[in-house]
Order: structure tokens, then sequence, then C-alpha cells
């Protein structure tokens, strides 16, 4: 079984191509197609990643020769026991996880998620085969962000006559008991905030469009930054990488009762990364709360980062919109997510099926009223996208839409998703 390995390289992908328009033609544009008169830069963008693996050994210090008695009652004393499993497993139901993995590696999941639970070290567990240990033990770190202690694990075999009879189960832990309690304490106060801030009534999808805006504004996305692949990083420190970030997210929205688990896997070029996937209304969304820091666009020259825009490109996408620059590497199948009705641009009323002058010049006038600087919007399809390009960039419309004496505005233009961006 293949595992993905820490990442310490910045691979480069194509992220949304980024240009300065100008009412004279004396702008540079990132999109090889724009105006006429613009130079033809082409900005590519480094992604934001910093994804790690779980740490994963074989413990060959000791000489495993304990008898089974004795690590059955260690597994006792540890308070895992057959009624606390059953009981766990229950619990599980409804986690993403947990729900497609094999049943019968449900009760090596609950044996785990205890184990960890209880920092425990050593520990029997009901299988002999590592790469089930694997499988169930990937399945409860996606599945539970609260274990923010667990880093990795070792597993140790006892053998009888050259085979392996039992495998004990050994967490890898960042921290101790007395200190995870004193930071459950912190970040129960972050949540406490986070969460009585949220709209009273919010449905589902402004629920989760309201945790995805506080964990982005309240996070800056920074390489090395301390328990950047665990929630403290967001919670606590206010910086992190992409693990940090979808943990965060799926943090808050299990709190507030919305199904979410976290995805890892590569963007394009092999860079591991980290993402998440909701379910809305009984439909299945990608997020990707790490790509949703416009902070990014900085690093291609452009001054947005002080407006403090979020990019809502990739709230709640389809399998054909993530799998464009994201390919998950999960252990378990994830879903086919076709459902739109809760995608960002659709709810907003930011998706146009034709190119329409007059909805796209109310959005500059809403934003304009509200004091925003971006105006942001989506075509259904790829021709729909290419008449917007033409008309509002090559043909310089996009100067009829702004306000007098504006004669320059930056723009991303993301082929992928067929999104035009404005700061104006």
């Amino acid at each position: 079984m293949s595992l993905l390995a820490a990442c310490g390289k910045k691979d480069k992908v194509d992220l949304p191509n980024v240009g300065i328009l100008t009412s004279d033609g004396s702008g540079e544009g990132g999109d090889t197609s724009n105006a006429a008169g613009n130079r033809g830069k082409v900005v590519t963008l480094t992604p934001a990643t910093g994804f790690e693996a779980p740490i994963i050994t074989e413990d060959k210090s000791g000489n495993h020769e304990a008898t089974v008695d004795e690590l059955l009652a260690a597994k006792k004393a540890a308070g895992i026991t057959k009624d606390a499993v059953k009981r766990c497993m229950k619990e599980q139901t409804g986690r993403y996880m947990y729900d497609m993995m094999d049943d019968d590696l449900h009760t090596l999941y609950a044996e785990i998620f205890l184990i960890v639970k209880a920092h425990a070290k050593d520990i029997l567990v009901s299988t002999t085969n590592s790469d089930d240990l694997q499988t169930a033990f990937m399945c409860v770190f996606q599945d539970h962000p609260e274990l923010f202690w667990i880093e990795g694990y070792s597993y140790g075999c006892y053998s009888r006559n050259g085979r392996t009879n039992v495998l004990t189960f050994s967490g890898k832990y960042s921290y101790s008991q007395d200190e995870c309690n004193k930071l459950q304490s912190k970040v129960d106060s972050w949540v406490d905030k986070c969460v009585w801030g949220m709209p009273a009534g919010a449905d589902d999808y402004e629920k989760v469009k309201y945790a995805y805006q506080y964990v982005i504004t309240h996070t800056d996305y920074v390489l090395g930054s301390d328990d950047n692949q665990n929630i403290l990083s967001v919670m606590i420190g206010g910086k992190s990488v992409c693990q940090g970030y979808a943990k965060a997210l799926q943090y808050v929205l299990n709190y507030v009762d919305i199904p979410c688990t976290m995805v890892i896997g590569k963007v394009r070029g092999g860079e591991g990364h980290a993402w998440n996937l909701v379910n809305l209304d009984g439909g299945y969304y990608y997020v990707d709360p790490t790509w949703g820091d416009s902070g990014y666009l900085s690093a291609a020259g452009m001054d947005v980062s002080s407006q403090g825009e979020i990019n809502y490109n990739y709230l709640n996408v389809t399998s054909d919109e993530i799998g464009r620059s994201h390919v998950a590497d999960n252990v378990v199948a994830m879903p086919r997510c076709v459902a739109t009705e809760d995608n960002y641009y659709v709810r907003e009323g930011r998706c146009f099926g034709e190119y329409d002058e007059d909805a796209i010049r109310r959005l500059f006038d809403e934003a304009r009223t509200s004091g925003s600087r971006c105006v942001s919007f989506k075509c259904d399809d790829d021709p729909i996208y290419r008449e917007c390009v033409v008309k509002l960039l090559e043909e310089r419309g996009i100067f009829s839409l702004l306000p007098a004496g504006v004669n320059a505005v930056d723009y991303t233009t993301d082929n992928e998703l067929n999104v035009l961006t404005f700061w104006f």
C-alpha cells in the first residue's frame, strides 16, 4: 500500500492567469489571448500546499515477547473493551471514511480511535495485517480533526514460530494528555467565537460559506508554521498550510452538524495537498479553503492582498471542476460530485448561462455600493466564457462598466473553472 510522502518541494501548477488591463493597451496580460496591445505575459503561480503525510513505522526496538493474555490485560487497562469498541462504532456512523471503508475494518477503526484518544501505546489490535492497520488509521485520521495530537503511529509484530500472530498499535503523539487538555480549552474558545458570529437561521450553504470565510480571514499561509498539520496552527497560531486549513474547516463544520471530511491527494505537478468534501442537502461538493486565500496573487505582483478579498472559485465545486487541478489519493472511494445548486457562484447569482452585460454591470454596481473593489463571476461553459473574455478584455468592454476615471484594472482569468475576477 502506498502513502503520500512528505512534501518539501514546491512544484508549480497552472492557476488563474493574472493581468493588468489598461484602457490604452499599455498593461500586461496574463492570458495570451487577451486584449490587443497587451504584452502576452503568462504568470504561473505557486500553489499553496505544504501537506505532510502521517509517519508510519514498524517498531523493531523491543523483543515483543509479551503473551496474548498480557496484551489483552493492557488493552483493558487502557479502556479499549468490547463494549467501548461497540459504542464507538455506533458513534462513527455518518462519518464519510468510516461509512465507505470495508465493514470488516470497523472494529479496527474504533480500536485505533480509542487508543489515540487515550494516548495509549503498544495496544493489541484486531488484525495481523499491517495494510489493514494503515487503511483504518488513515480513515480515523481523515475523519477526526479533533485528534490534533496524533502525528502517525508505529506497530509491533508479535511472532511465534516465524509467523506474526498479533499486532500492537502505538500512536505518535505530539502532546501529552495534560498538554492536550490545556490546548483544547484554547481550541474551544476559538470555535465558540467562530460559531457565535455565524448568521442566525443560516442554512447549510451559508454555514459552509461563513466557516470558509472565517478560517481564511483568521489564517495566514506560512510554510514551516508550528503545528501546521493540525487545527492548532489555525486556532491558536493563526498560521498554517493546507492540512491545517482543511482540518480547521472540517472541525467547525462537524461542530455545526455539517458532514465534512478531509481529502488528501496531489495537485497537478505532484505536490501533496489536502482539501475537503462536504455534504449539503444530500449532494456532495469539494471545498479547498487553502486555495480560497487569495493572498497568493500577490506573488504575481498584484496589489490585491490589502483588500482582504477571498477567492471563492473552490467553494462547493464538482468532481469535474476539482479534477482539473486536484487528484484525490484516499484509501476509500470518493463520491462523484455532480450537484451545482450550492456552488458559490450559482447560489450568489454570479453564474451566467449567456453573456449578459446588464447583469455583469449590476455586479459592479453592487460592489461599489458595498465598498468592495472586487467582482468575480462564472460562466456555464467554455463558449460563454470565451465570449466574456473577448468582449470584456480583448475589446476592453470592461471599461464601460467601471466608475468614471478608472482606466486600469487588475484581473485573473481562470480557464479551468471559467471564472473572471476583476479588481478596480
